[in-house]
């Protein structure tokens, strides 16, 4: 196992009215995770990664070794599926076990391959069992140790906890983290799940149309966003439309919206309209008398907070905010908040637009 990048180079797929255009570096030893809705084209970039599809034009590098024509068995690329994908005949050791073998490797060798990769998985004492005999959880675990069993240097994951339920999804996600450290391997995840894109990514890549929008730190996408559609589908966020934008003579803009008017820091060119105020919530304070308000009309328990949507204007704008008081709002009750400054973003555009992240 070496530590490469994976690299797409202007790689075009057409498939009746779906398109795909990617050009983008994978980094060496990172885990990369891919964030869209369905049809976006997450798991279609991993097939042709894994070389179960050709591209229509471009080129697939892992390493410096052009890759885009190689059969799937030749590259070296370990995929985690969806739905597992173990073999039903052969015990969890054999089908660890088997990768190996078919690359050539003695049935010991290949055994204790098995062994190595079954212990790292904490599946160790499953090894004579079934599939059939496994819970999701197990047989997920029993996949990702068959894709690093043939020691690959690129490891794809296509939805691996999807269908597990949530307890079970943060464990099995902070084993997959600590694996791909411990490993090194370059690893590229491809989720529809925010929280879960948040929690795992070296790197995040939020795909819409075929196209990466915007590709680099979680944090940096959560407090920039390059557009607005990465802003509504990152996360929990308050979208207020723009009615108005004032220049200020001290660089700044007042912002006036349904929900209230504020200032804004700018140091860019003018926005023009359509636009929307974004913000996100813990970047909201309740206050007596703050520059925006808003009537209740959802209120969450989350585990030591509440999670507050207020409406505004005709519906499309709300706002969402963290509300730590013992006693929360009730529905119908009309709030005001503050801004923390330097916090809001102007983004082109109306939330009508991008219903689909939403």
């Amino acid at each position: 196992m070496k530590i490469s990048p994976l690299i797409f180079k202007s790689v075009r797929f057409v498939r009746g009215d779906f398109s795909l255009d990617i050009n983008v570096r994978f980094p060496e030893g990172k885990l990369t995770v891919i964030l869209g809705p369905s049809g976006c084209g997450k798991t279609t970039l991993l097939d042709l990664a894994a070389g179960f599809l050709r591209p229509s034009g471009g080129s697939i590098l892992e390493g410096e070794q052009d890759v885009t024509l190689w059969p799937p068995n030749k590259r070296k690329v370990g995929v985690v599926f969806q739905d597992h994908a173990l073999f039903p005949h052969l015990n969890v050791s054999d089908n660890v076990a088997y990768g190996p073998k078919v690359r050539g490797a003695g049935k010991v060798r290949a055994g204790n391959i098995a062994t190595g990769y079954l212990e790292m998985t904490h599946m160790s004492k499953f090894a004579s069992r079934m599939p059939y005999s496994l819970s999701g959880g197990e047989r997920q675990r029993v996949a990702l140790a068959r894709s690093l069993a043939i020691e690959p240097d690129i490891l794809l994951l296509d939805e691996p906890f999807s269908s597990l339920d949530a307890a079970l999804r943060r464990t099995l996600r902070n084993e997959v983290r600590q694996i791909q450290k411990h490993t090194s391997i370059t690893a590229i995840l491809v989720t529809h799940d925010q929280d879960e894109a948040l929690a795992l990514a070296d790197e995040l890549a939020v795909m819409r149309h075929g196209r990466i929008i915007q590709m680099g730190k979680p944090g940096e996408l959560w407090k920039n966003p390059a557009d607005l559609f990465t802003a509504l589908f990152l996360g929990r966020t308050t979208r207020l439309s723009v009615r108005r934008i004032s220049p200020l003579n001290t660089n700044g803009l007042m912002v006036e919206t349904a929900a209230g008017t504020i200032r804004i820091d700018n140091t860019e060119k003018l926005p023009v309209l359509p636009s929307t105020l974004v913000i996100r919530p813990e970047d909201l304070i309740l206050t007596k008398s703050g520059h925006l308000s808003g009537q209740v009309t959802e209120v969450e328990y989350a585990g030591g907070h509440w999670r507050i949507r207020l409406n505004a204007g005709d519906g499309t704008d709300m706002i969402d905010c963290d509300i730590h008081d013992t006693m929360p709002p009730s529905v119908g009750d009309l709030l005001s908040l503050n801004v923390r400054s330097g916090s809001a973003r102007i983004l082109p555009g109306a939330v009508s637009d991008y219903l689909e992240a939403r």
